[in-house]
């Protein structure tokens, strides 16, 4: 549900000087309570109880997220298979971290009254409007945009050519994205309006999450694309791509450092 925001914020750390990556890494935690508490209609005393909830989450995690850093370090830019050898361990790591994170969502989320019933899943249905009606060239712009950025400059000619072929499976992961979050929004909805207990339906929520997680990591169509790139990288773009790592692990030690 945060995800892509979080994403944002690793993207925004990793363009950001030395001082400005502490700075953000240090108000990681404000970030995601923000985030959070756009999507969750909460009160008062739930939001001051979930700050203390999400820094107790970012300081027992800290191993977890350290365990990255080896995965990173072995992805090697002249080797496509190394995508997939590290790939399997990345996403074990992803969903470890993200299925705890859950616990929190979950925790709140069944305690929700009629009312803030209405206004989340009304948020929902928003946030998949909002996806599936973006201008399809402007998404394919984006892509093209990010991708660019990411490799550090213009794209060669195969790499546009990559980006032009998988076009049709961009569109495709839409749908399937916004089916996806359909389906767990669904289920969200027949949770909560059950007569059960509050800890029947925090576990009912939580289980809801895990099986969308492992839905979307098992999804490997990015991957595949991205593993067509690595034939057709420059020595400047592995070099590039060489410096995200380096910044990403710089970040988890700032991380590790900071006490929440």
């Amino acid at each position: 549900m945060i995800r892509f925001q979080l994403v944002f914020y690793v993207f925004f750390i990793l363009i950001s000087a030395c001082g400005a990556k502490k700075v953000a890494v240090k108000y990681a935690d404000s970030f995601i309570e923000t985030q959070v508490e756009k999507r969750l209609p909460l009160y008062d005393s739930q939001e001051a109880a979930l700050s203390k909830d999400i820094d107790k989450f970012l300081n027992e995690h800290k191993d977890r997220v350290k365990a990255i850093v080896p995965i990173l370090e072995k992805i090697d830019f002249n080797r496509a298979a190394s995508l997939d050898e590290q790939y399997p361990k990345f996403a074990e790591a992803y969903l470890e971290i993200a299925s705890d994170f859950s616990r929190i969502l979950s925790k709140y989320m069944a305690t929700f009254d009629k009312k803030q019933q209405k206004e989340f899943l009304k948020k929902l249905r928003e946030e998949n409007n909002d996806i599936f009606i973006k201008d399809r060239e402007e998404r394919r712009d984006k892509i093209a945009s990010k991708t660019r950025s990411f490799l550090g400059g213009e794209l060669t000619k195969a790499q546009a050519e990559i980006l032009q072929e998988n076009g049709k499976t961009f569109d495709e992961q839409v749908v399937v994205r916004v089916e996806r979050r359909s389906k767990l929004h669904t289920d969200f909805k027949t949770i909560l309006a059950q007569e059960i207990s509050t800890e029947a339906k925090e576990k009912l929520i939580y289980e809801a999450f895990v099986a969308y997680q492992k839905e979307a990591l098992a999804n490997t169509k990015n991957l595949t694309i991205a593993k067509a790139f690595i034939p057709t990288l420059t020595p400047d773009q592995k070099k590039a791509l060489k410096q995200h790592l380096m910044d990403i692990q710089e970040i988890i030690g700032y991380f590790i450092e900071t006490a929440y």
